[in-house]
């Protein structure tokens, strides 16, 4: 059976199939229309490299940094991006799905975007994760003994927020609810089909 004769007895069973046609686009709105829209907003933090001169007392061993700005901020957002990290967020009362990439402009931005029911939400979870980032690059050079001149530092970039209304669940509702209802509405088509097939092997003693 090809889509031609799938739609020739959608028309047949009209009587079952319009109906529930009507019932999916209805659903269709609703989804495109009243599922509220949901907050995304992109988070930036750079990560300083360490200040290329600085003047130790004379006789101090110097100790360099065995990080930079770059490869700190990998480890960083492998940790963001846990499922330990959601999960103890989530239990915090922190609402909110997010993504972190890492941006190489020679020093190293951290871009977190947060997709959330409200800008204020997503909000929340930016500035639990700058502080969390902040937190990181200092415990992870804390063991070197460094210098305050060899130290990575953190600027969060709050002033390069990007906010936008997000609509990927409207679109998915909707998608969800037209394929839902072309499927019951085949389902229902092809149910009438066989049972009228079968009332008339009935009628002719088969």
């Amino acid at each position: 059976m090809d889509f031609a004769d799938v739609g020739r007895m959608l028309l047949r069973r009209w009587p079952i199939t319009a109906p529930l046609m009507l019932l999916t686009v209805a659903a269709v709105a609703w989804a495109l229309l009243g599922v509220p829209q949901q907050a995304k907003v992109t988070g930036h933090v750079t990560l300083l490299p360490q200040r290329e001169q600085y003047s130790p007392a004379i006789g101090d061993t110097v100790l360099s940094n065995p990080w930079t700005p770059v490869t700190l901020a990998d480890v960083i957002a492998v940790r963001l991006d846990s499922p330990a990290l959601a999960e103890d967020l989530f239990n915090q009362g922190y609402r909110g799905e997010w993504t972190v990439t890492v941006i190489n402009t020679g020093a190293a931005i951290i871009a977190i975007e947060v997709l959330a029911d409200t800008e204020a939400d997503a909000r929340r979870v930016i500035d639990v994760m700058d502080g969390l980032i902040a937190d990181e690059v200092t415990t992870r050079q804390s063991t070197f003994g460094l210098a305050e001149g060899a130290k990575i530092t953190t600027v969060p970039l709050a002033d390069a927020d990007i906010v936008e209304n997000d609509n990927s669940t409207r679109r998915r509702y909707a998608v969800l609810a037209a394929g839902a209802g072309t499927v019951l509405a085949v389902s229902a088509a092809a149910l009438a089909e066989w049972l009228s097939r079968r009332r008339r092997r009935a009628a002719d003693g088969y």
